[in-house]
């Protein structure tokens, strides 16, 4: 089975502007990522893609969500006051708050 070929435009655009918005340089994320900044430079451009390990670390440098880097997506608002609680708990009060959200949005029939 052949993988169809990818267009890397959008993910570099959206790169591109996570990084002009966090104000780095290419060089600055090239070193922080270990590769040039010619590579980088690349990426934003299209012409080349990213492994799961780079996006995963150009997420921490960046401090940016890889759903927004693949998808355009944000699914993670830090300035959200319920998202600066739950980063504070750990993955069993996280995931105990969840089912007591849940069980709210249920009572009032957002959720089923």
């Amino acid at each position: 089975m052949r993988i169809k070929e990818y267009d890397y435009g959008p993910i570099g655009t959206r790169l591109r502007n996570a990084r002009t918005m966090k104000k780095c340089t290419q060089e600055y994320v090239a070193n922080k990522l270990g590769v040039s900044s010619q590579h980088i430079s690349e990426i934003e451009r299209g012409l080349s893609g990213l492994s799961i390990p780079s996006l995963m670390e150009i997420c921490k440098i960046l401090d940016i969500d890889a759903d927004y880097i693949l998808f355009g997506t944000v699914t993670r608002d830090n300035h959200n006051p319920l998202n600066e609680i739950l980063l504070k708990m750990s993955p069993e009060q996280s995931s105990h708050a969840e089912e007591i959200i849940k069980a709210y949005a249920k009572s009032f029939g957002i959720i089923s």
